[in-house]
């Protein structure tokens, strides 16, 4: 079956790759970001249903996309919620503004989202959502503990919903990825907040996972093979999680 999906944060990086792995099994998707630019630029090259931009940090935007993304696509099957923020600091000089802004990206919208999604995949009892995490929300990460509690949040959410919502054919599930080549693990390096060969060599794989990984477990999870997995919190990291 043909779904329809929205997937936020997806004009580049993970998102982007979930998009296009979906676009080419003939799935409608809708993509979403900051950059309206970048997302004209990216539904071409997916041929995507549609696209909406603007900031999720603005209030009542998750009500905003939400409706935008039902005038495209007239119902929303399947909700991937991937836009996030990270911050690498130790607690002590965490700005304050930072925590107001993490949680909210990386917890509250998702909330927001599935909120506004559940009612009608209750009516139809079939869904599918899927919350991008991170390991280090699994198994904590020193200096990041401000995106750890918000990715911990998202698999406690997750799992909460998985039960609460199985009896109506929907399901739940987060995927963790370990580190992830993209443009915003590159912006960390390149600050030279974290050193890259010394984070290689944490990971017992010793290679950074790639997006496209990411998008094909997506795409097995909201096919109606997965219907029994729900509520699972998935570590995909190369084996970082391990220690």
């Amino acid at each position: 079956m043909k779904k329809k999906i929205l997937i936020t944060g997806s004009s580049r990086g993970i998102g982007f790759s979930i998009a296009k792995k979906l676009s080419e099994f003939g799935h409608q998707v809708v993509i979403s970001g900051r950059n309206p630019e970048k997302l004209v630029e990216s539904a071409k090259k997916i041929n995507a249903s549609g696209f909406i931009a603007g900031d999720l940090l603005e209030n009542d935007f998750s009500s905003r996309i939400y409706k935008s993304a039902v005038d495209i696509l007239e119902n929303i099957d399947v909700l991937i919620n991937n836009a996030g923020l990270y911050v690498w600091s130790n607690i002590e000089e965490t700005p304050s503004e930072s925590i107001q802004k993490l949680l909210k990206l990386n917890l509250q919208v998702p909330y927001e989202l599935c909120k506004l999604v559940v009612p009608e995949m209750k009516t139809r009892r079939w869904g599918r959502i899927i919350n991008i995490g991170s390991i280090s929300g699994a198994v904590g990460e020193a200096n990041a503990s401000l995106y750890s509690a918000s990715k911990a949040g998202l698999i406690g959410m997750s799992k909460s919903l998985a039960l609460e919502l199985a009896e109506y054919g929907i399901t739940v599930n987060v995927i963790n990825p370990g580190w992830v080549k993209t443009d915003l693990v590159e912006d960390v390096f390149n600050q030279e907040q974290l050193n890259e060969e010394e984070q290689l060599e944490t990971i017992p794989q010793r290679r950074w996972i790639d997006p496209e990984e990411i998008a094909e477990l997506v795409r097995y999870l909201i096919s109606d093979p997965a219907y029994g997995i729900t509520g699972q919190s998935v570590n995909l990291c190369c084996g970082l999680s391990l220690g």
